[in-house]
């Protein structure tokens, strides 16, 4: 046979390979369409949402007290009604609101319908590391709170009050089970009261639960979801009585650039950035009380992270003329200033520069988490 004959042949097997590896491509790309295709259809017909898919949505309305928080609509339609009772019974005991620690439940384990051990070893219906459970005094365990704990030991009452835990036996019956709902539920809110949520700091007690802002968006998501109006975290008044001579020095420091000093990210941390006043709203605070006498770190390493860690915690129904307040705006405690009383406060903002802000207005109110710290 012919060279010449060969290379055709060649070609021709070559190219009819090719021609059949496209039409099993197309024919693949056909099946997975008619795959999503019908996904698609079985989300239009039974409303299902895909984990990452799941939509949150304001809910318009007053403020009311943590004991009269009325369930929404939504609320309704996706909450186990033999639950409600359990949050709210643990929500009044440790003043936190029902709905938080329902939309903790929903986020955790979809209402108990998820039970499993996860990979990194959370327990029962809202996902407690062991030792978070009995007591990080406990020996032993990962550095993530997960310890080989024999079961008389997690769920024994006088061992978690030995080691420090948050496990609570809410329908006392001798054991604290995180697979108990009503237990779990109890120790869900014991832990979130002690992490800020009984003075109405919850954002920072969520973020506490789970070190991540997309979990913290989530649950508060939820949260709103499932409250018929809005929950007021905080009480926004009062605190204008005259403070020591540091804090009114401060005041009248960080006073004398209101409207001539615009916001500049990362600025205010070197000699000459301070003498051209350019500031953002760390560096601004750090200044002002620097000014005054007192110290809040270092010129060219002070940031909200490092102010939140400053002075003393106060509750932000009780913060006073000088107290430091934190808000989060692109982050958790994303920005800061200096409380004038009477829900004024002065800050360094990047749409207006230094400037009274007030706590009443729409905006503020919503991004000032309750974290508050005295420093002088």
């Amino acid at each position: 046979m012919s060279t010449y004959r060969i290379k055709p042949i060649h070609k021709l097997n070559h190219s009819a390979k090719r021609k059949s590896k496209i039409l099993l491509a197309i024919i693949a790309a056909l099946l997975a369409l008619g795959v999503v295709i019908s996904a698609m259809a079985m989300v239009s017909v039974f409303g299902i949402l895909l984990p990452d898919q799941e939509e949150v949505t304001e809910i318009d309305g007053t403020g009311v007290s943590i004991g009269d928080i009325q369930i929404s609509k939504i609320g309704e339609g996706q909450i186990p009604k033999e639950y409600i009772p359990i949050y709210k019974a643990a929500g009044e005991k440790y003043n936190i609101p029902w709905t938080l620690i329902a939309a903790i439940h929903r986020v955790e384990t979809h209402f108990g319908q998820d039970l499993n051990v996860s990979s990194a070893g959370a327990l029962g219906h809202t996902q407690f590391m062991s030792k978070t459970w009995v007591g990080w005094s406990y020996p032993g365990g990962t550095r993530l709170g997960n310890a080989s704990i024999p079961k008389d030991v997690l769920e024994s009452p006088a061992a978690i009050k030995k080691y420090g835990g948050f496990g609570v036996d809410g329908d006392n019956d001798g054991r604290a089970d995180p697979w108990n709902v009503v237990d779990s539920m109890y120790s869900t809110a014991n832990y979130l009261a002690a992490n800020g949520g009984a003075s109405g700091n919850y954002q920072k007690a969520v973020f506490a639960y789970n070190h991540a802002t997309w979990y913290v968006s989530r649950v508060m998501g939820f949260m709103k979801q499932y409250t018929n109006g809005s929950v007021e975290a905080v009480s926004i008044k009062g605190g204008s009585a005259k403070g020591s001579a540091a804090i009114e020095k401060a005041i009248q420091v960080g006073s004398s650039i209101v409207g001539k000093s615009p916001y500049v990210w990362g600025g205010g941390r070197n000699q000459g950035d301070i003498a051209a006043r350019k500031f953002d709203c760390s560096s601004y605070v750090r200044w002002a009380y620097s000014s005054a006498g007192v110290d809040l770190g270092p010129v060219s390493a002070t940031t909200t992270d490092t102010l939140i860690k400053r002075g003393k915690v106060v509750k932000a129904s009780e913060m006073k003329r000088g107290d430091v307040i934190f808000f989060d705006t692109y982050k958790i405690n994303g920005h800061v200033g200096i409380y004038l009383g009477d829900g004024k406060f002065l800050n360094d903002s990047s749409s207006q520069g230094v400037s009274v802000g007030d706590l009443n207005n729409t905006y503020w109110k919503a991004k000032f988490n309750g974290n508050v710290r005295r420093v002088a």
